[in-house]
């Protein structure tokens, strides 16, 4: 971050500063002690330590039986905040478009596999057409609302979410040493490679603040995750849309088991930065399957 200074110190030499009257260290060290002040105020400072990213999205779901044609299912809406690590902040607000106010749900306080960072939204049931959910949500400005943990006046963030359209449910297939494996046949003791038709509709992001995403998870028997291909603004890697695959480690799997597995193309309509927080509104389509792991070989006795 840099700063607007009344002069440009980069432009001054030490020589010019000395003759001045100006001790070049001794100002050096009190600009970035007067730099360090404003931003432990600072109100940009401050929501970043709070919250990680917002978004809010219209959501369409397919089911994939064996290597079959995914088939779209119903659609939904989410918004999510995703909160930084220790933060005490719990409660905020989706103001829609229409100005009408909804509460988000504290997840750090659920008990089971919903369990999580963030703040959530779902739109409470599940819609059999675009035109059915736009009219229960409708398109247009969402603002993001709530007061971080000792502040006096609340934030409030904008996004837009437009009438784009929903990419493509992805058609998925698996692969374990090299070669094609059934969806009911997945060997516990190897890598499992998830592979998908390539998310063609994705794109860079023109304001750089994040792309196009995918997300591969993998959950239990009990809907808890196993393995996630990692979220963005959180320190950790996470997927675009030019990957390819997600190699589950064989650590995460166990024989003789069932899971879902869900893979997520996200087109994101718009991105912003708003107090210090990325935020970004999608039309996101998810894949998902089930797959079955097999029994453990039976143990052969030592003859020797």
């Amino acid at each position: 971050m840099v700063m607007n200074l009344p002069y440009d110190i980069r432009a001054l030499s030490a020589q010019k500063l000395s003759s001045a009257g100006f001790d070049l260290s001794t100002c050096l060290a009190g600009c970035l002690v007067a730099l360090a002040a404003a931003l432990a105020l600072s109100p940009v400072a401050a929501q970043t330590r709070d919250v990680n990213f917002a978004v809010v999205g219209k959501h369409a779901g397919y089911e994939q039986t064996g290597a079959g044609k995914p088939r779209r299912q119903y659609y939904s809406f989410f918004s999510e905040i995703f909160l930084a690590d220790g933060t005490p902040l719990g409660e905020a607000v989706l103001v829609r478009p229409d100005g009408r106010e909804v509460q988000f749900t504290d997840q750090r306080a659920v008990v089971g596999p919903s369990r999580d960072r963030i703040l959530l939204i779902r739109g409470g049931r599940t819609y059999d057409s675009e035109a059915e959910i736009d009219r229960e949500w409708p398109n247009g400005e969402y603002v993001f609302r709530y007061s971080p943990p000792g502040a006096t006046d609340a934030v409030s963030i904008p996004i837009r979410l437009g009438e784009g359209a929903y990419p493509e449910g992805p058609r998925v297939w698996l692969e374990q040493n090299g070669g094609p494996v059934s969806f009911d046949s997945v060997d516990s003791t190897f890598d499992l490679a998830v592979r998908y038709t390539p998310f063609d509709s994705g794109r860079s992001d023109p304001r750089e603040i994040v792309d196009d995403m995918i997300f591969v998870i993998l959950r239990d028997e009990e809907n808890y995750k196993v393995d996630h291909s990692g979220r963005p603004f959180q320190g950790q890697r996470f997927m675009l849309y030019s990957d390819t695959e997600r190699v589950i480690p064989a650590a995460a799997l166990a024989p003789a088991s069932r899971y879902a597995l869900s893979v997520e193309f996200a087109i994101l309509e718009e991105t912003s930065r708003g107090s210090g927080v990325p935020v970004m509104s999608t039309r996101a389509v998810t894949t998902a399957l089930e797959i079955h792991t097999l029994p453990p070989l039976p143990q052969m006795m030592d003859q020797g």
